[in-house]
């Protein structure tokens, strides 16, 4: 039987092997490339119930826990740190430039009204006192105004020109107030949520914050503007003053150069609180993604002492780590730093395959480089854990298509009626017909098809692994291919199994 046996399997295994491979890639989902033909495993749709699953015993469940552990909490203390020593500063800033600028236009407004009650020939609609003096009157932009004449210059058209700025730049006051508190009712709030680590709540306040903090630079650089006019009027009115008129012009001219000021500070602050937020933001989601992973590994054990975790956790992590490399180290797409390896094969195609990532926009500038480095030096960590649970994978799930693949040997020669009693020819035509069923049970040369991808995908894994630097979300791309492999090896396996032994 030994003999035979041998014989039997080599010949049997080598052929199904040949005539099944290209039902084996339609089932399976395979994509063709240019060198050389790949699997591409199938993402099962999220939720559903699987028909294999690989069990993760409780002795390897602490050490995968640790090395995720490990990186959740770098990631998260580095988060907290960004959140709570670099999100204060600009937006202060702003909220203090959109008071100051309240502040100023307020004594713009005085000052001009300062001038009214001194020269009863000069007045606003609102800011100061119109007196007729004698009958002098004349219909102007204001109504019933007495005006000075100057043989140079047309009053009517300074004094229009004059009343626009004034109320361009006092205008801008109120609204810039205004704005500057519901920044800092923001910032109330988004300081709550640093302290309790609320990432989902800062980046519920993030847009407002920013909107808030863009009207307030708009409104303090349009002041500026409107100044620098103001004061070209306020130094041509004030020319034939007299003494104590002179003064009040003074005190009025440096009232509006002082509305200038808060400009200053919001553009930069504006960049710097956009930068800002933007990291906190996106590491807030990638701390979130951290956190999924470590809680997948913290489950309660079944009842036969396993754990058994979601192939979604290898998409998030693989998801996670790139997000983390490209959007925030700087590492290939949108970064300045050195790039990874590019992106191998098409990803797992089907519900919840490799396209459900995004590329997140670049946000590193705000990263220091010490921020960086520790960032950096966990990234492997990830990649370890993801490594014994492929490795897992791939050995239970081999050995479970090899008792398969020994149950329908054993259904199959049952059904040819096999013996050791069996001449030598009709041993050899048993084995004919027993080859013959496996080529005819399509679920088992998938099967075997897949747990060699599942293997040729560990090489592959193992070998970004091995790569060092800028390969880790690509090793994990390739472990989350791993598991998947086993999953619908074991799938097809069990199928495989059921169609033999309901075989008459």
């Amino acid at each position: 039987m030994s003999c035979n046996r041998q014989d039997f399997t080599f010949r049997h295994r080598s052929s199904i092997a040949t005539v099944l491979f290209a039902c084996a890639l339609a089932l399976a989902a395979t994509a063709a490339r240019a060198d050389d033909a790949k699997v591409v495993p199938v993402a099962p749709p999220e939720g559903a119930e699987l028909a294999y699953d690989v069990p993760v015993p409780t002795r390897l469940v602490p050490e995968v826990l640790d090395l995720k552990t490990r990186f959740d909490d770098v990631l998260s203390d580095e988060f907290t740190a960004i959140a709570e020593d670099r999100t204060t500063e600009d937006i202060t800033a702003l909220i203090d430039a959109g008071r100051e600028l309240a502040v100023a236009t307020a004594r713009v407004n005085d000052s001009i009204r300062a001038i009214g009650e001194l020269d009863v020939t000069f007045g606003i609609e609102g800011i100061s006192r119109i007196i007729p003096a004698e009958s002098a009157l004349r219909d102007t932009l204001f109504g019933w105004v007495v005006w000075h004449e100057f043989s140079s210059t047309p009053a009517r058209g300074m004094m229009r020109r004059f009343e626009s700025q004034v109320d361009r730049v006092t205008g801008a006051g109120p609204a810039a107030g205004d704005l500057a508190e519901q920044l800092a009712a923001v910032q109330s709030q988004l300081s709550v949520a640093v302290k309790e680590g609320d990432a989902s709540r800062i980046a519920e306040l993030t847009p407002g914050m920013i909107e808030r903090a863009a009207r307030i630079d708009a409104v303090c650089t349009s002041a500026v503007e409107s100044a620098s006019r103001l004061v070209a009027l306020v130094d041509s009115l004030s020319e034939d003053s007299g003494e104590l008129l002179q003064e009040k012009w003074v005190e009025a001219r440096d009232a509006v150069v002082a509305t200038a000021t808060p400009a200053a500070a919001t553009g930069p602050a504006l960049a710097s609180m956009s930068d800002v937020m933007g990291l906190v933001v996106e590491l807030g989601e990638i701390v979130g993604m951290s956190s999924q992973s470590v809680d997948a590994l913290s489950s309660a054990p079944s009842a036969e002492g396993m754990v058994y975790v979601p192939w979604t956790v290898f998409r998030n992590d693989y998801e996670m780590e790139r997000r983390l490399e490209y959007s925030i180290i700087g590492r290939g797409e949108g970064g300045d730093h050195a790039a990874g390896s590019e992106q191998e094969g098409q990803g797992a195609e089907g519900e919840g395959g490799h396209d459900h990532g995004h590329e997140s926009a670049y946000v590193g500038g705000a990263v220091s480089e010490e921020t960086r480095a520790r960032l950096t030096s966990v990234l492997p960590l990830h990649v370890e854990a993801n490594a014994l649970l492929a490795q897992r994978a791939v050995e239970y799930t081999s050995t479970v298509v090899g008792y398969a693949e020994d149950a329908i040997e054993k259904q199959y020669l049952a059904l040819e009626r096999y013996s050791d009693d069996l001449g030598q020819d009709e041993k050899a035509e048993v084995l004919e017909k027993v080859d013959r069923r496996f080529r005819e049970n399509m679920e088992f040369g998938v099967a075997r098809m897949l747990i060699t991808a599942a293997r040729d995908e560990m090489k592959t894994a193992r070998r970004e692994h091995g790569a060092g630097p800028g390969h880790e979300s690509q090793a994990l791309y390739h472990y989350q291919n791993v598991w998947l492999h086993c999953l619908n090896a074991g799938a097809s396996a069990g199928r495989a199994e059921d169609a033999a032994l309901n075989r008459k």
